[in-house]
């Protein structure tokens, strides 16, 4: 199998980035707005909350069905993945934790049992948030490894998986960033502020915006490297950016 070959096997890393994107535009606001009702609001928003515990589940089940069906395409190349790779997955893995926490707050809020409207009874939202975290870990222990797909690169299973990861990129992007950060006040601000922020905004969603973008990462970083790579990568952050700032300036 060619490395061009592999690079087109599952929903193919432009196919991804481009869904992620016209979700970010059409899918992603009415889903900010019921978030943010849910906030606001001290009535419990059901359908939220379990969509949002919904992809928290299932993300890791992608990720490692995604790793699997990457390791065989290696396997199948003879390719081993070389690099200074550490560093970077490091970042990525801590953004993933704190995202995952940050939306598993925001569901237990519009379910009720945090934030404003929330009593006494509602002290089991402690043992979720254990839960999400030991889910952190089994995740990425059982994402480790170096377990292959039996089936072959480009099963419904791999294309599975890349729905499940976009799924996760989505729903969490529109929850943690459009929800919670929610940059529309800053944007009606002065313009003074915004640009004194805008480093420091700039800095903090690179950050937590790695793990929103799986399904492309894990495909430039884990199978033979093509001309490009840097160019893609600027690009595919510098489209988040545009994306995830132009709040400021609305």
């Amino acid at each position: 199998m060619s490395a061009d070959r592999s690079s087109r096997d599952g929903l193919g890393r432009w196919a991804m980035s481009l869904a992620f994107y016209l979700y970010a535009l059409l899918g992603a606001p009415p889903l900010a707005r019921a978030l943010k009702a849910g906030l606001e609001q001290a009535d419990p928003r059901w359908w939220p909350g379990a969509l949002l515990f919904a992809i928290l589940l299932l993300e890791p089940f992608g990720l490692r069905w995604k790793l699997q069906f990457l390791r065989r395409r290696n396997a199948d190349e003879g390719f081993v993945p070389q690099g200074p790779m550490l560093a970077f997955w490091s970042v990525t893995t801590i953004a993933h934790v704190i995202v995952t926490m940050m939306v598993g707050m925001l569901a237990l809020d519009a379910w009720g049992a945090v934030g404003s409207g929330a009593d006494d009874a509602s002290g089991w939202w402690g043992g979720v948030m254990v839960a999400l975290i030991l889910k952190e870990f089994i995740g990425l222990i059982a994402a480790g490894g170096r377990s292959r797909a039996r089936r072959v690169p480009g099963h419904w299973q791999e294309h599975l998986a890349d729905l499940l990861l976009l799924a996760y990129g989505g729903v969490a992007y529109t929850a943690w960033w459009e929800a919670i950060m929610d940059l529309e006040a800053l944007g009606a601000g002065t313009l003074g502020p915004r640009l004194a922020l805008l480093p420091v905004l700039a800095v903090l969603f690179v950050f937590l915006y790695l793990p929103m973008r799986l399904p492309f990462l894990l495909e430039e970083f884990h199978l033979r490297p093509s001309a490009g790579r840097k160019w893609r990568l600027t690009a595919e952050l510098g489209a988040g950016m545009v994306f995830g700032l132009y709040p400021v300036f609305g």
